[in-house]
Order: structure tokens, then sequence, then C-alpha cells
């Protein structure tokens, strides 16, 4: 294999690439609640279907980066993790491309699922009770 080499620890790839995609579609669609009343939450544009298709892509992609040698240890257990949030973003890609609000926010749920198991498994400090 070619000679990988991580530039950021586990840490800086999650705060600062892997959050901030997975906040980008979490936070896309949904009912918001405020002091004028509830309204949903969507993109509305193209430029803000594309806008999250963006964070989709970030998020797909650092599936790959999870992957890594330096990353994975060669856990089966971690890698599966990681290629469930690949499979998961994969589908939010596709309901991005259909503009398809709904099945976008039932996705980010089964995101939320992926992401949450694996911190169970290997950061249960990160998991809220």
């Amino acid at each position: 294999p070619p000679p990988f080499q991580s530039t950021v620890n586990m840490q800086d790839l999650m705060l600062n690439v892997i959050d901030p995609a997975a906040d980008g579609v979490w936070e896309a669609v949904g009912t918001v609640s405020t002091i004028e009343g509830v309204f949903e939450k969507f993109p509305a544009t193209d430029d803000e279907w594309a806008g999250v298709r963006s964070y989709a892509i970030q998020l797909a992609e650092s599936g790959n980066l999870l992957m890594l040698p330096a990353r994975s240890n060669g856990s089966p257990e971690w890698v599966t993790d990681a290629q469930a949030m690949i499979v998961q973003s994969q589908r939010a890609l596709k309901a991005i491309e259909a503009k398809d609000k709904d099945a976008l926010f039932t996705i980010g749920g089964d995101i939320y699922d992926v992401c949450t198991s694996c911190h169970q498994k290997f950061s249960p400090e990160l998991v809220r009770p």
C-alpha cells in the first residue's frame, strides 16, 4: 500500500473535519421552535442543497480517513464502524441529490446512530447517558 501519512491526531480530525461535517448534515433539516412559532428548516435553494452535499461528501470521505492504518490499528470493529459511516453518508448524498428533506432527516438519525455506536465502543466518555 502507499505510505499513508496522518497529519493530525484523532481528536483534531474529529473536531475539525468529522464533527463539522456531521453537524452540517444534521442542522440542514429539522423543526425549529421560537417565540415567533414553529417552522420547518430545510435547504430551499440549489446553493443550500450544494452546501449540505459538501458536508455529506466530507463525512463519507472521512470514513476512509478513519480506516488509515495509523487510526484503525487493524481493529475490525473500527473498520466496520467507519464503513457504516460511509454507507450512511452515501445514503445522505442520494437524499440530497433528490432534494428529499424527509429522507435526509431520517438518514441524519442513522448517521447519529453510527457515530454513537462507535463512540460507545472507542470513546465512551463522549457518549451522553
